[in-house]
């Protein structure tokens, strides 16, 4: 497992799922907060709570970097044509006890042009169960498919913010 590289992080089954636990709860719109909440977010979310996989992907983490020691809620994203998440990052200053370090993103489900995209790196499209991770301050957006919809799971690693309290 390499940083900007796919790899398979979830069976077709696992990603199936995860869908059907996303359909079953509350769908809500995408937002932003805090600066930059003008962002351009137009996308559908649910919080995925089933924690039974969660250590398992905070070692995944510790791989990277030691100091990782919980994860946020992951967050499963549904995107129809006409939907996307403009360029962002999901590291900013923050007053919180822990900050984002990581971010992985995994394809729950491919649709025709929709992606995520890494300024400035070249990642291929990913298939079914693929995911990549890459530091939470790198700029990042999900492109709207052209039809079909794109369903991802996105986890963010979290460590002490040191700075921030």
């Amino acid at each position: 497992m390499k940083l900007y590289q796919p790899f398979q992080f979830l069976t077709t089954e696992e990603c199936d799922n995860i869908i059907n636990y996303a359909l079953k709860g509350e769908i809500r719109q995408g937002a932003t907060v805090g600066a930059g909440a003008q962002i351009k977010r137009k996308n559908r979310i649910v919080w995925y709570n089933d924690s039974s996989k969660w250590q398992d992907w905070i070692s995944l983490f510790n791989r990277i970097e030691k100091r990782i020691d919980w994860i946020e809620t992951p967050q499963i994203a549904f995107y129809k044509p006409g939907e996307k998440y403009d360029w962002h990052t999901d590291q900013g200053a923050s007053r919180r006890t822990h900050q984002r370090l990581w971010t992985l993103t995994c394809e729950l489900q491919t649709a025709l042009d929709g992606s995520i995209e890494v300024k400035d790196r070249s990642i291929p499209k990913l298939s079914k169960g693929q995911a990549i991770i890459f530091p939470s301050v790198d700029k990042h957006r999900a492109t709207s498919p052209s039809s079909g919809e794109r369903i991802s799971l996105t986890i963010w690693a979290m460590a002490k913010n040191y700075h921030g309290v």
